[in-house]
């Protein structure tokens, strides 16, 4: 038999190895070997030792600030969102979604954060546009007011009489202010004047509701609130935001991040997290770092068995799995070492 015969019969050997090892019972063996052999390994090594933080911090810059992300993103997003929408799913309730405990811990959480709920209280108060739509409503009840008063004095002796006479007298006085310089500061003065009264409302009520409102208080009107949606579908809430609204906010937000993913606040974001993580864990062993993080030898197992087969299997059936293995090992069987040890 020729040394290249010989080779490559040897080659076909091995390939017809490594093939039955990958399919079938055999691949539970091979599996399992390996982990305990990886994880034997890993014993020993320590995060430090095997991985730079420098290096994660540049491959976490990568995809976090400098990476393309295609333009189609936000559309596949809101599309997605839209089919979610739509399935029948979303008839559930929403209390037997998310526990009603789970809610209670979460509104203890929110209730703690008093000085966080005074600063919004009091950013809604000094809101300009907030007092400007508060100034509107109060100018409009004082209308309001003065057609009330008319129907009153309608009903009582001689207050029709008086009232149309002040009536008379103040819509003079308008009309001749009306349409010149004096009248539109005078309608100018009435709108600053009501948006002042706006925010001082504003302003009392939000500093009453940080100070004198309980946090018992809150949490029962929040559990109140959670009460109310719970026995509502999924759905109702869902429907709130049509689908157009659903792709515009996720474009939005979209554009939000290509302009936060360039600052140099991300970056720092970044540099800190990693660090901390290798601060935290760099002395940590590799195997004690996947049990800290809830992933042990039965669980690597499991996932192995569980994309193994089918990935290994579709390969065989295209053909593909023998030309890897045979790829991986013919360079051996054809370098100059091997020939010298088959002469």
């Amino acid at each position: 038999m020729t040394e290249p015969d010989l080779a490559r019969r040897l080659l076909d050997a091995h390939v017809a190895h490594e093939m039955a090892a990958l399919r079938g019972v055999r691949f539970l063996d091979l599996v399992t070997g390996e982990i305990d052999f990886a994880l034997g390994a890993a014993n020993g090594l320590t995060l430090d030792q095997v991985m730079p933080r420098d290096l994660i911090k540049e491959v976490a810059l990568k995809y976090v600030s400098t990476f393309r992300l295609p333009g189609a993103i936000p559309e596949v997003a809101g599309a997605l969102a839209t089919r979610l929408k739509a399935h029948p799913a979303n008839d559930t309730q929403l209390g037997k979604v998310v526990s009603r405990p789970r809610i209670a811990e979460l509104v203890e959480a929110l209730v703690e954060m008093r000085t966080l709920r005074q600063q919004v209280l009091r950013s809604l108060a000094e809101n300009s546009g907030i007092q400007a739509g508060v100034g509107t409503l109060v100018r409009g009840t004082a209308r309001g007011a003065v057609d009330t008063g008319r129907r009153l004095a309608d009903n009582l002796p001689g207050g029709s009489f008086g009232f149309s006479i002040a009536e008379r007298f103040a819509g003079r006085m308008a009309d001749t202010v009306k349409g010149t310089p004096v009248g539109a500061a005078v309608d100018q003065s009435a709108r600053e004047l009501a948006e002042r009264g706006a925010g001082a409302l504003l302003g009392y009520l939000s500093d009453t509701a940080a100070t004198s409102v309980t946090d018992e208080e809150v949490h029962d009107a929040l559990l109140e609130v959670w009460d109310a949606l719970a026995t509502r579908p999924v759905r109702e809430i869902a429907d709130l935001v049509d689908d157009e609204q659903l792709v515009a906010l996720f474009v939005g937000l979209y554009q939000v991040w290509l302009d936060v993913r360039d600052s140099d606040y991300l970056q720092a974001l970044v540099d800190t997290g990693v660090d901390f993580f290798f601060d935290t864990y760099g002395s940590f062993t590799l195997d004690r770092l996947l049990e800290e993080w809830g992933l042990g030898r039965d669980d690597l197992v499991e996932e192995a068995l569980r994309f193994g087969p089918p990935v290994i299997e579709a390969l065989a059936e295209a053909g593909v799995l023998e030309q890897l293995v045979r790829r991986r090992l013919s360079s051996f069987y054809d370098s100059p070492e091997a020939r010298a040890l088959l002469a």
